[in-house]
């Protein structure tokens, strides 16, 4: 039979019934089926009627015996599971003397239930329909499960408080008002308080205005459902800032509505003093590098100019002594002897050795003073053109130039030109030895073929790779003015010009067996035309 729940009021009217005719075997089925125990006493204190149930969850085997010390007859009854209850104070009791609901909540230990069980009591007077009092009825509800319940909940959240006050990391939650509902010590700590000075008090209370600004911003991000780790300045009672990391998060109830929010508070102020440490560094090393750049800068101005000066002043009295000796030449050839026109010839050759190493200075100045102007620049034909001019100025020599086709690059025509008439005419000079040279222009990648290299290559004299740090190097020669004549200053001069371009140069040869000069453009990331340039 289905249970019936079954109201107080129904009861008591059920109960008078039972009282009359308790063989009705109706009612004692409603009874019988009720999911809480049912208990029926006489005025005496007598059990008349007990559920199953309640035979289940008192221990009570019987209905015989007599009515009084309880505790004696049916077990010990406490309201703490400690101290024994004395049986006038149970419910039962209490509403045979008349009080209207009497309620507690025991623990019933007794030869059934030895290990003990916890009860919830609730018992009402029974009343003829004259008012008289002719009994009582109790509801025995089992609370034992609820109490293990409440128990292990009350443990669980006791080691999660545990857990959290012995974090090394702050942990604050807020309601929708953004007023605090709980800390933990390390965060109270951090802060200066005690957890109960921060309880209640709203989050703008330990920031200054900057930060309550921008927690008024990121707490309406929560509202929002959005979570964040960002750096934020609270700030301690004594008023002093500490800097934190808070990872944040929204809280909702089982509805999904807002109640809150919950953070977790790394102090990372060291770290924050550390980089700002760094930064003050780094700030005056660039100041530093700065002042030290153009001062550099400066000084290599000044001597530009110096250089350029003094060159550009020297050319008229070398071109006077040139002169001269050119004059005694032809006029007192018959007054010299032998050893005298030697002498002569030998200071004509010097000064003229001279005004070519002074237009290599000024070659050489020249490469920074210029502007850069930058453009598409055709390499190939600029090469086709420089081969033409070297042809033509000694066609009695058999040389094969191969040029790859469709070299376009971007940079300044004039310096890249230069660049191509230095490497050229080098491998032009360094092959008259050959009776068939070959003089080759072409690309090739670099690892993971990101970036152009561009070659010039010959088989000429080559030169010996032990010497190769001097190849770049102003007046260093690797050759004698008897072998080769040169001035020492084109390699120099390239290497500046490749350097504006964002570039790089390096030759690589073989004594007997050829060179090979290898240059790229714009290989430097964020490389710039020089101050004053114009694209």
């Amino acid at each position: 039979m289905t249970a019936l729940p079954l109201s107080t009021s129904r009861f008591d009217d059920l109960a008078e019934g039972l009282l009359q005719v308790q063989n009705h075997a109706l009612l004692r089925a409603i009874l019988d089926s009720d999911t809480e125990g049912v208990v029926i006493a006489d005025v005496t204190g007598k059990l008349v009627y007990l559920s199953p149930f309640a035979h289940k969850l008192t221990g009570v085997a019987s209905l015989d015996g007599p009515p009084p010390q309880w505790s004696e007859n049916y077990g010990a009854f406490y309201p703490d599971a400690r101290t024994p209850l004395p049986s006038d104070q149970l419910p039962l009791f209490r509403a045979l003397q008349g009080e209207e609901r009497p309620e507690a909540d025991i623990f019933v230990r007794n030869a059934m239930v030895p290990e003990g069980q916890h009860m919830h009591v609730r018992a009402r007077p029974l009343r003829d329909t004259k008012g008289q009092l002719v009994g009582a009825m109790v509801f025995v509800r089992d609370t034992d499960g609820e109490r293990r319940a409440e128990a292990e909940q009350r443990r669980s959240e006791q080691r999660f408080r545990l857990l959290v006050d012995a974090a090394q990391e702050g942990v604050w939650t807020i309601d929708d008002e953004n007023r605090t509902t709980y800390v933990n010590r390390y965060l109270a700590r951090m802060l200066g308080y005690s957890v109960n000075e921060m309880l209640g008090k709203h989050v703008n209370e330990f920031m200054d205005e900057e930060g309550a600004r921008l927690a008024a911003h990121n707490l309406e991000l929560r509202r929002k459902g959005l979570t964040d780790i960002h750096d934020f300045k609270l700030q301690r009672k004594d008023g002093t800032p500490v800097w934190t990391l808070m990872s944040s998060n929204p809280i909702h109830d089982e509805e999904g509505q807002y109640i809150g929010a919950l953070a977790m508070v790394t102090d990372i102020t060291r770290r924050r003093e550390a980089e700002e440490k760094v930064r003050q560094l780094n700030e005056d090393l660039e100041r530093r590098i700065a002042e030290r750049t153009a001062q550099l800068e400066f000084s290599n101005r000044e001597l530009e100019a110096f250089a350029y000066s003094v060159a550009h002043d020297l050319r008229a009295p070398l071109r006077s002594i040139s002169n001269f000796t050119l004059a005694l030449t032809e006029d007192c050839a018959d007054k010299l002897d032998t050893t005298g026109l030697d002498y002569l010839q030998r200071i004509r050759a010097s000064s003229q050795r001279m005004a070519e190493l002074i237009d290599g200075i000024l070659a050489l100045s020249r490469v920074n003073r210029t502007e850069f102007v930058e453009a598409e620049v055709n390499l190939s034909a600029l090469a086709r053109n420089i081969s033409e001019q070297l042809q033509r100025w000694q066609p009695q020599r058999t040389v094969r130039f191969l040029i790859q086709d469709g070299l376009v690059d971007r940079g300044d025509a004039q310096l890249l030109r230069s660049v191509l008439e230095n490497l050229l005419g080098n491998a032009w000079k360094f092959t008259r030895e050959r009776p068939e040279a070959e003089i080759e222009l072409g690309t090739c990648q670099t690892e993971g073929g990101t970036r152009r290299v561009y070659f010039i290559r010959d088989n000429g004299a080559g030169f010996d790779m032990e010497y190769q740090k001097k190849l770049f190097g102003v007046f260093q020669r690797l050759h004698t003015q008897q072998e080769f004549e040169g001035t020492g200053v084109g390699l120099a001069t390239v290497q500046r010009i490749i350097l504006r371009h964002g570039g790089r140069v390096w030759g690589e040869g073989r004594v007997g067996q050829g060179a090979t000069f290898y240059f790229t453009l714009h290989e430097s990331s964020g490389a710039a035309p020089a101050p004053g340039s114009k694209t």
